[in-house]
């Protein structure tokens, strides 16, 4: 009877251990995607930095590079407060280079950053500035506004409708022209007579329903995205005001700057 009872104690001392023992941390890093400085690459050594968090001390992380596309060469990053830098070496003008971050932890395991591209000597184009500015169900429009101090290229910016979860549900529109600074451009749906071909959207726009309308740069990156959660008619549009949020226009204002409305849009955060 003794021994029964001596196991037994055993048995519920073991689980009390077991259950006191903390799980293992996370030992992976998490390697955001990585960024390169703005402005002409022509002759210059591109600035590559990337942001990177673990649960577990990080040991190392390194810049891969590659002008094949295959062979990649290892950048020891270093740490400058919170992000990581590293350089990649001036190549010949029209070069594409394709780089990549990896992080180690102390744990001994490689995280790595979604693949990057740039061509030297081709200026980075920034979208700071360029914003979906006012939405028309009844009269089918969508307007862009270059609120920054200098022309935008626009080739290869998608616009997208009604994306469900992160998954894009197709392109509505490919950019394919320069909008000047402080211009607007507007762009119609299908079916809209005389309009030409560069400034239409394959896709329909109703006033009736809630929407979401997405636009972003050539390699995916969200430039701003409008996303309502209401549905209603609505005869006019839907505008930033001058205070860059969203609300009902009573006056159409495609092309031209918007006229403050009064009532806030109910968006989704």
């Amino acid at each position: 009877m003794k021994k029964i009872f001596s196991i037994a104690l055993l048995a519920i001392a073991a689980l009390s251990f077991n259950s006191c023992v903390e799980d293992e941390p996370y030992p992976y890093a998490s390697v955001a995607a990585p960024t390169f400085n703005d402005g002409y690459l022509k002759g210059q050594d591109v600035i590559v930095e990337a942001k990177v968090s673990a649960l577990v001390d990080v040991e190392s992380v390194t810049l891969k590079y590659a002008t094949d596309g295959k062979t990649f060469k290892d950048v020891p990053m270093k740490l400058d407060g919170k992000t990581y830098y590293g350089s990649i070496p001036a190549q010949a003008d029209g070069t594409e280079v394709t780089f990549y971050v990896v992080a180690k932890t102390v744990a001994g395991k490689e995280s790595e950053s979604a693949k990057a591209k740039f061509v030297a000597g081709k200026e980075k184009v920034s979208y700071k500035g360029l914003v979906l500015n006012e939405l028309n169900g009844s009269d089918k429009f969508i307007e862009l506004y270059n609120g920054s101090g200098k022309d935008i290229d626009l080739t290869g910016v998608k616009m997208y409708k009604d994306i469900v979860g992160d998954a894009f549900t197709g392109e509505t529109w490919v950019g394919s022209m320069t909008i000047k600074k402080g211009e607007y451009i507007v762009l119609w749906t299908t079916g809209t007579a005389d309009i030409d071909p560069a400034y239409i959207f394959n896709s329909g726009l109703s006033g009736k329903k809630a929407v979401r309308i997405t636009i972003c740069d050539p390699d995916g990156k969200v430039i701003d995205d409008f996303n309502t959660s209401n549905s209603v008619d609505f005869k006019g549009s839907m505008g930033r005001n001058a205070d860059g949020k969203w609300y009902y226009q009573d006056t159409k204002t495609p092309g031209s700057k918007n006229v403050d409305g009064v009532d806030l849009l109910p968006m989704v955060q």
